[in-house]
């Protein structure tokens, strides 16, 4: 198999973890055939990272930004130095698992219509993580215990079972710019379609994009510094006639949570500046300031659980977050309020 994977991944002080997936993906024998550039862009790490990728990983493209320039922001400077086919973005907090990115290689060599895919993102236990997500909407927020399944053309959700390949055919490059499945048969790679599902959007923790789609979309909004990136760029790509399909075949390892934990209100302020940059970007002014307003409820009403701040240690964070994010509201949400003030 010819060169066709570049792998960018983003970092800000996570040496050790960084240091694991890099054994990681040296340690996986599968990959070695296809792997192009392994391209490192750091978001200003105080902890040596570069040193070490320089002593231990000589091969790698390392790139350091002067100060954190955030997830889509480095995406894009990594993904400017990918020459391959695909690329495969990936967090520091992954662990690759011998084999499993190949699967993934040849699914969508497959399938010429898939334009970014997804694996089953994994605990070091092999316990199955959430590796999709549903799509931001006011619905959502009115009825967030509600399970919905999209229908719409622009998410369609559609499980693909192993028997319904009789009924597809991808296996030929299309020459129309969203190729799609014609019938034949396509029984001889067993990558093809099997058990895999069209989604809304993907965890970006790990997956798998073309990048001359990824380019000709104008890859990630910079506009979101963390949190978002990925269900945007999914949106963006299914509006260009591209499938958004998790393939949970392929298995990679995600420790969850390790690289926001250490600032977990901040964390969440960040994803509310994201979220609302969402909604305003997808719906009109009138939709933004309806949401706008429920949001602001639902904080002031869970701000004002005073009981709150008297129970465990976790009631009492999620307690602080609420008036920190009243607060937020309060002082015109503020772009810089989150991560970026760290």
């Amino acid at each position: 198999m010819n060169k066709k994977v570049s792998i960018v991944i983003i970092t800000k002080d996570t040496k050790e973890l960084l240091r694991g997936l890099l054994d990681s993906i040296k340690n996986d024998q599968s990959l070695q055939p296809f792997i192009g550039k392994i391209i490192i862009i750091d978001n200003a790490s105080a902890d040596a990272t570069g040193e070490m990728i320089g002593e231990e990983f000589p091969v790698v493209v390392y790139v350091r930004n002067e100060r954190n320039m955030g997830f889509a922001f480095s995406a894009n400077r990594g993904s400017s130095l990918a020459e391959d086919e695909y690329i495969l973005f990936l967090n520091s907090d992954t662990i690759l698992i011998q084999g499993e990115l190949e699967k993934m290689v040849r699914f969508m060599d497959g399938n010429t219509d898939i334009g970014i895919c997804g694996p089953q993102l994994v605990y070091p236990d092999m316990k199955p993580q959430r590796s999709s997500a549903a799509v931001p909407s006011l619905t959502r927020e009115l009825f967030p215990l509600v399970k919905f399944k999209v229908q719409s053309s622009k998410f369609k959700v559609h499980n693909i079972k192993e028997q319904d390949s009789q009924h597809l055919d991808v296996s030929q490059p299309s020459s129309s710019p969203n190729p799609r499945v014609s019938p034949s048969s396509i029984h001889d790679s067993p990558f093809t379609i099997h058990d895999s599902s069209e989604v809304p959007s993907l965890i970006g923790a790990a997956v798998l994009v073309r990048r001359e789609i990824l380019k000709s979309i104008g890859g990630f909004d910079e506009r979101f510094f963390f949190f978002l990136e990925e269900t945007d760029l999914c949106v963006r790509i299914w509006q260009a006639g591209y499938r958004v399909v998790l393939f949970p075949e392929a298995r990679i390892i995600h420790l969850q949570g390790r690289t926001v934990r250490r600032s977990w209100i901040n964390g969440r302020i960040e994803y509310n500046i994201s979220l609302h940059k969402f909604i305003k970007k997808l719906h009109s002014p009138a939709y933004y300031r309806f949401f706008l307003a429920i949001r602001l409820t639902k904080a002031l009403f869970l701000s004002f659980c005073f009981p709150l701040a008297f129970f465990g240690e976790r009631i009492r964070m999620k307690y602080a977050y609420y008036v920190r994010l009243v607060s937020w509201y309060l002082r015109g949400c503020p772009d810089n309020a989150g991560l970026k003030s760290l």
